[in-house]
């Protein structure tokens, strides 16, 4: 089986039948938040690696007169999101780099650089199809896995990581790509945000917000589990 293949035989959506909807407002809700701060100016979406379609869909609800577009090489992840299909919001199983289409204003690659084998490749064509990008990508290493390893192969098996990266790993990748980056922020993972559902839960939230509120990058390299939220061109 190829390393894309199980993005097209059905073997992700049955480890995954959510397809991560559940976190789309979330992501979207800082995407949009990242957009006003930034004052970033467009009137084409296009979503590479969209899944579900939730996160260009809330998008969309929120930029009323802007144009909408989703890709995904899945053709489940494709079903999924057509039940958010519209006027301004079309979705294609297809893959975002082989098609001949208009440059949009902007580009989103959110939760995708650790799945694609060749990242590298992947950023330097994609470098070539927009103005500008907002990129999530987490940040699997830490102290926290470098000693628990088999956290990341966890994350490898469920929801397919490939590439695990520290903050420096991804400024480093983007700069030999071609990519300026002019603005960047840490997100944090839903444990540091929802209600704890038991008391270790707790005490381990309040544990990593601390660590954070006195130091987001030392923090961020000792638990792990954080993502970054960039803004480039």
């Amino acid at each position: 089986m190829s390393l894309e293949q199980r993005y097209t035989d059905g073997d992700y959506l049955r480890q995954n039948p959510g397809w991560s909807l559940e976190d789309a407002e979330w992501k979207a809700g800082m995407i949009a938040a990242l957009i006003r701060e930034n004052k970033v100016e467009f009137s084409s979406v296009a979503e590479v690696g969209c899944g579900a379609g939730g996160v260009v869909h809330s998008l969309q609800q929120q930029f009323a007169g802007v144009s909408f577009s989703g890709y995904d090489i899945s053709p489940q992840a494709i079903a999924l999101a057509q039940q958010f299909q519209q006027e301004w919001l079309q979705f294609y199983n297809e893959d975002f780099l082989q098609k001949d289409t208009d440059t949009p204003d902007l580009i989103l690659v959110i939760d995708v650089v650790e799945h694609v084998p060749g990242f590298y490749e992947f950023l330097t064509k994609l470098r070539e199809k927009g103005r500008q990008f907002i990129f999530h990508i987490p940040l699997d290493m830490s102290c926290r896995t470098l000693l628990k390893p088999h956290v990341l192969l966890q994350q490898r098996k469920s929801v397919g990581h490939l590439h695990y990266f520290t903050k420096e790993q991804v400024w480093w990748a983007l700069q030999d790509c071609g990519y300026t980056i002019r603005h960047w922020q840490y997100t944090k993972p839903r444990i540091d945000i929802d209600k704890p559902d038991s008391f270790k839960r707790a005490v381990k939230k309040t544990l990593r917000n601390a660590s954070f509120s006195m130091g987001k990058n030392s923090s961020v390299k000792l638990w792990g589990g954080y993502s970054v939220l960039i803004l480039a061109e």
